[in-house]
């Protein structure tokens, strides 16, 4: 049975690039849920700045019992809101270190693979030419013996 030389491991390397592949793009969707996130924390942020800091009219400076509840009631809202936000940004955040660090260490699986594969291509090389120089050096010397050995 003739021994197999050079990269027997193409199939995994195949693999590795296709796992790559799919954790790049869970990488990214996980930058844009990452990122929307923080797009909708800071609309909170702004939405209850703007409450905190806005002001009666002049003539609306007597509020009623009614009215202080349900500004209470909407600060309240505001703040709870802004916790869940602040939660959801962090979870986001969290998911895309997670998914980087997925990629970082796929990504170095398949560079090991690919040096594999280059030093046993190589070696492969290396091991034909030296093959084929032998089988030249024995049709050199058969003809040699041939031409040396006629009177």
């Amino acid at each position: 049975m003739a021994k197999k030389t050079g990269f027997q491991h193409q199939r995994l390397l195949d693999i590795k690039s296709m796992a790559l592949n799919i954790k790049s793009v869970a990488l990214r969707m996980s930058e844009d849920k990452q990122r929307h996130q923080a797009g909708q924390l800071a609309k909170v942020q702004n939405r209850k700045k703007e409450h905190i800091s806005s002001e009666p009219a002049e003539g609306d400076r007597i509020l009623n019992i009614r009215d202080l509840q349900t500004e209470a009631w909407y600060t309240e809202q505001l703040n709870e809101d802004l916790q869940e936000q602040v939660k959801l940004t962090s979870q986001a955040k969290e998911a895309t270190s997670k998914s980087r660090r997925a990629v970082e260490a796929s990504s170095r699986e398949k560079r090991t693979l690919e040096k594999l594969k280059e030093r046993r291509d190589e070696a492969a090389r290396r091991q034909l030419s030296r093959d084929e120089q032998k089988a030249l050096d024995e049709v050199a010397s058969r003809q040699n013996s041939r031409v040396g050995g006629r009177p």
